[in-house]
């Protein structure tokens, strides 16, 4: 009997993947019945069954030690979920330490995986604006030209979390240990602007699948802010300070869940570009570390220049209008104050319907016994399988 190929996509972050993900969670029967299985719908059991078992924490990546028990269920999931071949993606992976990859590539073992990386990657004119936003969502004030500035010296922890993310020979290599490299599959992705659909493309080849099995989600998945809508999200972190010092319990309630993610307005100022005097130094940079993936036997698939400097992303930056800059955080503020209003009424109604559905529903003494002994049942079936 052979091991089933596990295809698994580890990123880079900003190339597509949350379009991706919803496209593959939105179409598992789909995909079944092309012999492809998905063992982690959704990002709430990504994270609970895989990135939370390897230490991941939101915001600070991979800092916790690793759940063995966790791991242990993740191989009988990954063992007991059918197809051909699985398909994982999660781009958080991207950042995973050589002891994290270690095991994940054990629990495949165990569960009689074959495992295939896939590194998909974006010319660095994009990603250092769209980097620079995401680090703003984790509330980071560094402003942008700094930014920059930290990446091209590999200072700090901005520089080393971009190169973490981005430099896709490193990502290869660190997730291709003890691989064949042409088991490890660079896939430059053009921007969505471009050709939306060809990473859903490059995956239907690689998993043999006909692309029109997935569906696709029409939304523009996870919109850039900007330049305005960063640079008044940078001087919110700013006032916020050392406040609300607990990322995942407090500042993602109160701060990103809402504000970040459902109030600001993406798309109305100027959008962010990589400014001309770095256009040289990325085309040189991208250029060695895309034939130092070729040498190294990668499989690098698709139009290699896609890697190289966009010229419609470069320009020099927006001017900001403070004025602009004022009304619009004033605007954000209030709508803010009114999503966390309906947050709240949202939340009142939701508890209201689940105590009346309770007290509707309540089982009698005997169904309670009854889901007691069937619990208790499943329960030794799992711990003796």
């Amino acid at each position: 009997m052979t091991s089933r190929p596990l295809l698994l996509h580890v990123g880079s972050s900003k190339t597509g993947t949350s379009a991706l993900q919803l496209a593959l969670w939105n179409s598992t029967d789909a995909l079944a019945a092309s012999g492809v299985g998905i063992p982690l719908v959704g990002r709430g059991a990504t994270v609970q069954r895989l990135l939370r078992p390897l230490g991941w924490v939101a915001a600070s990546g991979f800092v916790e030690d690793i759940d063995t028990g966790g791991l242990d269920r993740l191989t009988t999931q990954l063992r007991d979920t059918p197809g051909d071949r699985l398909m994982i993606s999660n781009e958080d992976l991207v950042e995973a330490p050589t002891e994290q990859i270690a095991a994940l590539k054990r629990v495949a073992e165990a569960a009689d995986l074959d495992v295939r990386v896939i590194v998909t990657a974006r010319d660095w004119a994009r990603q250092l604006p769209s980097e620079w936003q995401q680090l703003l969502k984790d509330r980071v004030t560094t402003d942008y030209e700094s930014f920059i500035a930290q990446v091209r010296a590999r200072e700090g922890a901005n520089g080393e979390t971009f190169w973490r993310r981005q430099d896709f020979v490193g990502v290869c290599d660190r997730w291709g240990a003890g691989l064949d490299p042409a088991d490890v599959h660079l896939v430059p992705v053009p921007a969505k602007s471009v050709d939306r659909d060809a990473v859903f493309r490059v995956f239907s080849e690689l998993a043999g699948f006909d692309p029109s099995t997935l569906t696709i989600d029409s939304r523009n998945i996870n919109q850039s802010f900007g330049y305005t809508e960063a640079e008044m999200l940078r001087r919110l972190n700013l006032a916020l300070g050392d406040r609300l010092p607990d990322f995942e319990k407090q500042y993602m309630p109160a701060f990103r869940r809402v504000l970040v993610q459902h109030v600001i307005t993406r798309g109305r100022a100027p959008r962010i570009t990589l400014p001309p005097a770095h256009v040289q130094w990325v085309h040189e940079v991208t250029r060695d570390l895309l034939a130092t993936a070729l040498d190294r036997g990668y499989t690098v698939h698709g139009d290699h220049d896609l890697l190289s400097p966009d010229p419609s992303a470069v320009g020099p930056l927006p001017t900001i209008d403070e004025a602009e800059m004022a009304a619009a955080t004033l605007k954000t503020l209030a709508d803010f104050a009114v999503a966390v209003f309906e947050e709240k009424q949202r939340a009142k109604a939701r508890r209201e319907a689940k105590v009346a559905g309770t007290t509707r529903g309540r089982p009698t003494a005997d169904e309670a016994a009854r889901r007691t002994r069937d619990r208790a049942r499943q329960l030794i079936r799992r711990w003796r399988s």
